[in-house]
């Protein structure tokens, strides 16, 4: 008899073990954030979207890799001249890391202030590393159209517990154009090199479609519900009203804006008050499933995906921070926000 209570007595034990045990310590959880990959994938898998470019669109999408390919990676200084730290062709995702320089100071000399190009700073006013394809013979200008090759592109994909919804998830889907067309305002370019663009789903615990966030620029973004967005089935087909989140048809469509990419649910004329007015239409249509790479946690990335410790800049700097490349995903506010 002792013996049997001394077993319940260990099982109980074990059982209190398992529930003060957090998900991470089990292998299945290689980005340390509490949530099974397993149970990850699933979801991005699920909800992964139909992105569509307008008819007019010059500028189109790349993965990572194709991008860091055709780029060099530079230097900013302020009041001095950039410095070239690795050619075209030396840009690779564990290159992209393993960068440092010193900043200069008066004269233009070093300062002994070293910048590492996985830090966090804010590259366009104090300095830092950039990427920026060659515009000798201007190359540049074919990187700016993205990759023509659409089996090549990727979507990168962020799972967290969620902001806004308790006990729910959100799954952030981030898309890269090499090259944003603006319009200016008030004489201020709004071109810059590089464009990280996203838009964030968010399930509740049973994995069932609460609404999705489709980011803008300047904070334009606007979160959306199931009734307002249109879903379609990896074969493109879209959902009737009662078909929605039924079966496969569960990937919501983008219209991604000509040239600025802000994403929207509907093709048309955004207005955008007094800013300049964008443009969605159903023009090159592009279903991403398949094609979602989840990037882990900057800690600890999976797949890969360093890149998204990267903490330079993705495109050359401007006149202005407005027409200056962006930070990578992992150093944007979204990232956790969203």
């Amino acid at each position: 008899m002792e013996k049997f209570l001394w077993k319940l007595s260990f099982l109980g034990l074990f059982v209190l073990y398992l529930m003060a045990t957090p998900l991470h310590a089990s292998s299945g959880d290689n980005d340390n954030d509490g949530i099974f990959d397993s149970l990850e994938n699933q979801i991005m898998d699920k909800y992964a979207p139909q992105l569509i470019l307008h008819p007019d669109e010059d500028y189109a999408i790349s993965s990572v890799n194709w991008y860091l390919e055709r780029v060099a990676m530079r230097f900013h200084h302020r009041g001095c001249l950039d410095e070239q730290i690795l050619n075209s062709g030396d840009v690779n995702q564990s290159s992209l890391l393993l960068q440092q320089n010193y900043l200069k100071g008066n004269f233009c000399i070093d300062n002994n202030t070293i910048v590492y190009s996985t830090d966090a700073r804010d590259t366009y006013k104090d300095g830092g590393f950039f990427l920026q394809p060659s515009n000798e013979n201007e190359f540049d200008q074919l990187v700016y159209k993205g990759d023509s090759n659409q089996a090549n592109w990727r979507i990168y994909a962020h799972i967290q517990q969620s902001t806004t919804l308790d006990n729910g998830y959100d799954i952030q889907y981030w898309f890269f154009y090499p090259f944003n067309e603006a319009p200016s305002v008030a004489g201020v370019k709004l071109n810059h090199e590089g464009d990280w663009e996203h838009i964030t789903v968010t399930v509740d615990n049973s994995l069932n479609f609460h609404n999705a966030y489709y980011a803008s620029h300047n904070d334009e973004g606007k979160r959306y519900s199931a009734s307002e967005l249109t879903f379609a089935n990896p074969n493109g087909i879209y959902a009737a009203s009662n078909e929605k989140l039924t079966g496969n048809f569960t990937h919501p469509v983008i219209y991604s804006a000509k040239g600025t990419h802000a994403s929207y649910p509907t093709a048309g004329t955004q207005d955008r008050g007094i800013l300049p007015t964008d443009y969605t239409g159903n023009g090159q249509v592009w279903n991403s499933v398949t094609k979602v790479i989840n990037v882990g946690e900057k800690e600890a990335p999976l797949n890969g995906q360093t890149f998204i410790q990267y903490g330079g800049l993705w495109g050359e700097i401007g006149n202005t921070s407005i027409s200056t490349g962006p930070k990578g995903p992992a150093f944007q506010s979204a990232w956790f926000n969203e």
